[in-house]
């Protein structure tokens, strides 16, 4: 026996319609998370976590910034710094004075768009390590030695503003840039040797009208 299905009327129809519509409107709306785009931010942050063993000039941080016409850009990079440094020095009874030298130093830069933001390379950490020694003796027997090792570790953290002015109305690209000195003792134990490590790091880019 066939079932005659009752039509909609036209107020069903409409109920129906508007029933789909919200439910569409509320679809749209409902967007993902962390959906911000380079657009719309109004500041941007960056971090890292994993160690650098003496960086050579690489990119340890980036990140994207719009701005309106009149805007500059204002780049905060913060970061922990560690130092090894060891030095061997030996002197002979009766000698000259011996002197051996280690250095370590951790420095950063900051580029907008390929162009440095001021005030240039900034030193985070620095560390120059000396040591003098002399073996004297009264006795006529001048074949013995006397021998210093010293080895120095210390790690802080260090924070610095960059600034870059008039970049124009656009995206810009912000980059950091981490490099290092070391200098060892080649009298010096091989481990734990001189070194230097940059650790944490954060970056905080705002558009900044300077007045």
């Amino acid at each position: 026996m066939m079932q005659l299905k009752k039509p909609l009327s036209a107020l069903g129809v409409s109920r129906a319609l508007s029933l789909l519509a919200a439910g569409g409107m509320l679809l749209w709306a409902v967007t993902p998370a962390h959906a911000q785009n380079v657009a719309s931010q109004k500041a941007y942050f960056g971090s890292g976590v994993t160690e650098i063993l003496n960086p050579n000039g690489g990119v340890v941080l980036s990140g994207y910034m719009k701005t309106s016409s009149v805007g500059d850009l204002m780049i905060g990079f913060s970061m922990e710094c560690a130092l090894w440094t060891s030095t061997s020095t030996t002197a002979t009874k009766g000698g000259a004075k011996t002197t051996s030298t280690a250095r370590a130093a951790v420095n950063a830069t900051v580029y907008v768009d390929g162009v440095q933001a001021e005030p240039g390379q900034v030193v985070y950490c620095d560390r120059q390590q000396t040591v003098s020694l002399q073996f004297s003796s009264l006795t006529v027997e001048v074949t013995d030695a006397i021998t210093l090792d010293l080895f120095l570790r210390t790690k802080n953290a260090n924070h610095f503003n960059f600034y870059r002015n008039n970049v124009g109305s656009g995206v810009h690209y912000v980059e950091v840039k981490v490099d290092s000195i070391v200098s060892p003792d080649p009298n010096a134990p091989a481990d734990p040797g001189t070194r230097a490590v940059a650790g944490k790091r954060s970056l905080v880019i705002e558009e900044y009208n300077n007045p």
